[in-house]
């Protein structure tokens, strides 16, 4: 079914019809904490960079506790954002229907990267699944001045991530680059392009992302 715009009698009304959403929170710091123990205290953790298209130096496959933290820290703020994307992308005709329907969160995998100076993860998407994320758990000490110099060039990008979409036209834009930042989390469609570039600053830059599906199924009137 199409849904259609109707501006009833607004004068001027901002939307954005058309490209992806994407979703920003802060992390708690009891959360950063418990994924950062884990990593920093050498427990075994699976390499999963065999199966990612990261030139990084390790990626790490959650174990259990960290999908389950993952899980409580973020499933409100991922129905909400699901919640958004269902009215933004149908003008407000379509809406989760908790009367009718019963939402949940479907995990299929998520793994730490601990990207080094001069590595990099190459543009890429998350096949098989309809949510991606980024969260940001440590970053090298003494890169801020490092992206504080690289901010004076006319196109910055030291370690910073870069979302990518669409076709370049007038009054548009396709790209959107985020500088990380420790505690933000950033929720976007898993097939909207990105990557990220390399910094030079001695130490680690580490994150984690995570693929998800965010479920619909419909209430046994019965």
């Amino acid at each position: 079914m199409a849904t259609f715009y109707d501006p009833k009698n607004l004068r001027e009304h901002f939307i954005t019809p058309f490209g992806p959403g994407i979703g920003f929170m802060r992390l708690s710091n009891t959360f950063i904490d418990q994924i950062n123990s884990i990593v920093d205290t050498n427990e075994p953790l699976v390499d999963y960079s065999g199966q990612l298209v990261g030139k990084v130096d390790q990626e790490l496959l959650f174990n259990d506790a960290m999908k389950q933290s993952f899980l409580n820290e973020t499933r409100q703020f991922i129905a909400r954002y699901a919640a958004w994307m269902s009215v933004r992308s149908s003008f407000g005709a379509e809406e989760l229907d908790q009367d009718k329907n019963r939402y949940g969160i479907e995990y299929i995998s998520g793994w730490v990267v601990r990207q080094r100076e001069h590595e990099y993860n190459p543009l890429h998407i998350h096949p098989d699944c309809k949510l991606s994320c980024v969260g940001y758990l440590a970053l090298p000490e003494g890169i801020e001045a490092e992206m504080e110099e690289d901010y004076k060039d006319h196109h910055p990008s030291h370690g910073h991530i870069q979302f990518v979409h669409g076709t370049p036209s007038h009054w548009s834009t396709t790209s959107f680059l985020v500088k990380p930042r420790v505690g933000d989390f950033y929720l976007f469609p898993a097939d909207l392009h990105h990557m990220v570039y390399p910094f030079y600053t001695k130490g680690e830059r580490r994150s984690f992302s995570c693929n998800l599906n965010f479920v619909e199924m419909a209430i046994d009137p019965q």
